[in-house]
């Protein structure tokens, strides 16, 4: 059964992290692509129905097909919930739908199966900051961090935590400052977030 772990195929839901208050949040980058795992799959006598289903469901996934990419989800995450992944991504589409109960008891499943998992902690992040639970979010955004200190888009989310909610500005220039680092200072709405908040800590708005 090796080769299951080895032919998986995980398509990671972005724009999840969308601010609901001004500025708000960029598309993420992307987590992972999608890669054929060269041979693992092929070589095998028959192909594993599990993995057949988590194909199919990455399929639905990638074509916004949620209800359905839920259903094949919570099927593995019974038959087959030691699939890496699984969990996440049941997590992100059901975040995606806006069922942030369950989004969350799928990133803590996540997590329990693999506490290395830095996206369900930066997306369990965002559930809380959705819900107020500003000291719940900054502890997970910074648990994906420390399992990936170039992780750019948990900085950013963390950043926006600090800007916005927490009202600490030279910790998110901070947070901004690490996130244009690791992306080439390509975002150039975040670069003008940066110019606001030197300008604001100069004034004494710290």
């Amino acid at each position: 059964m090796n080769y299951l772990k080895h032919s998986l195929r995980i398509f990671l839901l972005l724009g999840l992290a969308a601010c609901q208050s001004l500025p708000p949040e960029p598309e993420p980058a992307p987590e992972a692509v999608i890669e054929e795992a060269p041979g693992a799959v092929e070589t095998a006598a028959v192909v594993d129905p599990n993995i057949a289903r988590y194909e199919s469901a990455i399929s639905d996934l990638k074509n916004k097909k949620f209800e359905t990419a839920i259903q094949q989800l919570e099927t593995l995450s019974q038959t087959a919930p030691e699939l890496e992944f699984v969990f996440t991504n049941l997590g992100l589409a059901q975040f995606k739908l806006e069922n942030y109960d369950k989004a969350k008891q799928a990133f803590e499943q996540a997590i329990a199966q693999n506490n290395q998992d830095a996206v369900a902690f930066n997306h369990l992040g965002i559930i809380h900051r959705l819900r107020g639970q500003f000291d719940e979010a900054s502890q997970a955004y910074q648990s994906a961090i420390k399992i990936n200190s170039k992780y750019a888009q948990a900085h950013l989310n963390l950043g926006i935590l600090y800007d916005i909610y927490l009202q600490d500005l030279k910790l998110a220039l901070a947070q901004y400052q690490t996130y244009q680092t690791l992306t080439d200072n390509e975002d150039k709405t975040v670069e003008k977030w940066i110019v606001d908040i030197e300008r604001r800590i100069k004034a004494g708005q710290s």
